[in-house]
């Protein structure tokens, strides 16, 4: 147990720790997390498991005492709106296809007992590959009016069927994406004004993306947040936009200052450690799960020094992009 109410709040994405499920939860009790989110194991996307294989897992899980807080996928990542007309989103073939993605994740989330199932706002256009590197644009780029429209009629329709299902859909920001920072993430969500959509809130992203995590990302989408990704990253090339993922504490993002914040506004939701810092390559069981020790240790000592931050205050690392 911790004294922490932030840290005894987080978990992991377990496809970052291992691909074998009980070896990620094992490796997840063993950093003191009773939390997991979900989205792929055992080689294969959860949203493609059959029963017998999303009872095996949940059995996992329910033998060890942990929960899990959200189901995620690739739910829109992909899909492009560009050519789509306006009001017909509902009807182009390849949203109608993702629906049986998000009916996937519903069904799991059920199962397993999430509140939350992830979506993203659709592949911004021009984009290449998971979009590193493309240009680092203040405040993630422009997101045009008629594109925003389109965006909205997606998400509205996912989520309803979220909320039906008495579960919140939550919009990750993510650089190949429309909500890529979180300038961009707050005006979709504003604009939606929908009571099952809220944000995964991912500050490594909006950094990638271009933005400024704390304090501007963080304004911008603070009353939507439902869970809080945690990830750290750096620019190589600011002529490119290349970046790459490090180990939380060592890149540009000042998590003392936004886990302050998250303090401050008695934030009590869900937060998961999604590494993605794996120097040596998914090369196996122990560098991954190494790996994601390292980072948590790095979200132990942010933790620890955000007790200290002032208000309003500003990381050497940080580039006023403004």
């Amino acid at each position: 147990m911790t004294d922490d109410p932030l840290l005894g709040r987080f978990g992991v994405c377990t496809d970052e720790v291992h691909p074998d499920l009980a070896t990620a939860l094992d490796a997840a009790l063993a950093m003191g997390m009773c939390e997991v989110e979900l989205l792929a194991f055992w080689g294969k996307p959860l949203v493609q498991m059959d029963d017998v294989e999303l009872d095996r897992a949940r059995g996992l899980i329910d033998k060890r005492g942990m929960r899990v807080s959200a189901i995620a996928s690739g739910f829109l990542k992909t899909v492009l709106l560009g050519d789509v007309p306006r009001g017909q989103v509902g009807r182009h073939p390849a949203f109608v296809a993702e629906l049986d993605v998000l009916r996937a994740q519903i069904r799991a989330a059920k199962l397993f007992g999430a509140p939350i199932v992830r979506t993203y706002a659709f592949r911004r256009d021009q984009m290449i590959g998971l979009g590193n590197p493309s240009p680092r644009l203040a405040r993630g780029g422009p997101l045009p009016d008629v594109m925003l429209e389109k965006v909205l009629e997606g998400l509205r329709i996912a989520a309803d069927m979220a909320g039906d299902a008495g579960l919140i859909l939550g919009l990750e920001n993510v650089r190949s994406c429309w909500a890529n920072s979180g300038a961009n993430t707050g005006r979709i969500l504003r604009a939606a004004n929908h009571p099952a959509l809220k944000a995964i809130w991912d500050p490594g992203n909006d950094f990638v993306s271009g933005g400024v995590p704390y304090p501007e990302g963080y304004e911008a989408v603070k009353p939507y947040i439902c869970h809080v990704h945690v990830k750290d990253a750096r620019e190589l090339d600011p002529a490119t936009g290349l970046t790459a993922w490090e180990a939380v504490g060592h890149g540009s993002v000042d998590y003392p200052a936004q886990f302050a914040a998250l303090r401050r506004d008695a934030y009590d939701g869900p937060l998961s450690l999604e590494t993605h810092w794996h120097p040596k390559g998914p090369t196996g069981e122990a560098d991954t799960i190494e790996d994601s020790r390292v980072s948590f240790e790095g979200i132990k000592q942010a933790l620890a020094a955000s007790v200290a931050v002032p208000s309003g205050s500003w990381h050497p690392n940080r580039v006023d992009r403004s």
